[in-house]
């Protein structure tokens, strides 16, 4: 009997064990995303774009052939939002940016690399449709500017890049060329605007 009791205690004592060991790892899994996701917008963050592009230059230096682009948005006038309306409805405005970039590239990683500024890396399905993601791209922001409060409308500037590797030396050349692009359509709507 003394026996059979020392036998059921170590068990149940190996039980808990095991029942702490994966809560524990499970603390240490949530842990693990938290570091790689964007507190604001729950997109994954710099940290996370910087592992995911150093492992696809990676590949690229391998020799693997990758086809990609690269889409770098940015919020329009979030210090216009912030300074009228304050940072609550500017961190507002910044999710209301990541759901429409989401919502367009949902097969795509997505990561929210500073404050207003979100890179797409397309791959797959939606490399191939990139042309029709960007359309639609800009229909949804055109329809998210017609309604609600400014911090409600995703005004986000968007330049999309195809890495070439006869033109792009890196993953950063291509992304250099997405951001010009950018910026020029950020110039050209402000221009539209202000006509």
């Amino acid at each position: 009997l003394v026996a059979l009791l020392a036998v059921i205690v170590a068990q149940r004592r190996i039980i808990r064990a095991k029942r702490r060991a994966d809560e524990s790892e499970h603390r240490a899994d949530e842990l693990g995303k938290r570091v790689y996701v964007d507190a604001l917008t729950s997109v994954k963050n710099k940290g996370a774009f910087d592992d995911y592009a150093r492992d696809l230059q990676g590949r690229l230096d391998g020799g693997d052939h990758v086809e990609f682009a690269i889409g770098v948005l940015d919020c329009d006038d979030l210090k216009a939002v912030n300074d009228q309306h304050g940072h609550d409805k500017g961190d507002e405005y910044i999710r209301a940016a990541a759901g429409l970039i989401c919502r367009t590239f949902k097969r795509s990683p997505v990561f929210r690399i500073g404050g207003d500024e979100f890179v797409a890396v397309l791959q797959g399905e939606d490399y191939r449709t990139r042309d029709d993601l960007a359309d639609q791209f800009r229909c949804s922001r055109a329809s998210s500017e017609a309604d609600g409060e400014a911090w409600e409308q995703a005004r986000v500037s968007m330049g999309i890049a195809v890495f070439d590797p006869t033109v792009d030396a890196s993953l950063n050349d291509a992304m250099r060329r997405a951001d010009k692009a950018m910026y020029e359509q950020k110039r050209l709507r402000k221009e539209s605007q202000a006509s």
